[in-house]
């Protein structure tokens, strides 16, 4: 059966050409039709202007780019009001490329909030999340 949902719109944001082009390139054999690469931007500009033009549903920063400013990418994550999935990916060794930073903003309802809310918490007396 097809799939019938719409792709998954990806913003890649790096002003290194292999990181965005690689990453491009291995997304797309991945997923196929899946996914829709809705632009690669190279400077802060180009992604806040790709941020409000494509309004995509992941984007994806080079993490170890020194010419694009994540904190700024990630204050501009802050104030959007779009559903986005922001993945902070790194390719340096000493971080093994195995794992990624996801920051994801939800909208809930307020009746779900206190559910999203809980956390176990260790008891200071035992040190097990028991007895809350």
């Amino acid at each position: 059966m097809p799939n019938t949902n719409p792709p998954l719109r990806i913003l890649i944001a790096s002003s290194h050409a292999l990181f965005g082009h690689g990453l491009r390139s291995m997304l797309e054999s991945l997923w196929h039709t899946a996914i829709e690469i809705v632009a690669l931007a190279t400077t802060l500009d180009e992604a806040r202007q790709a941020l409000v033009v494509w309004k995509p549903d992941l984007l994806i920063v080079d993490y170890d780019d020194q010419v694009l400013n994540r904190d700024e990418i990630l204050a501009n994550f802050i104030q959007g009001e779009n559903d986005l999935r922001v993945v902070l990916l790194s390719l340096q060794s000493g971080r093994s490329g195995e794992d990624a930073i996801v920051y994801d903003r939800k909208t809930l309802t307020a009746s779900r909030i206190e559910e999203w809310l809980q956390i176990d918490l260790p008891n200071l007396a035992t040190g097990t999340g028991e007895d809350l």
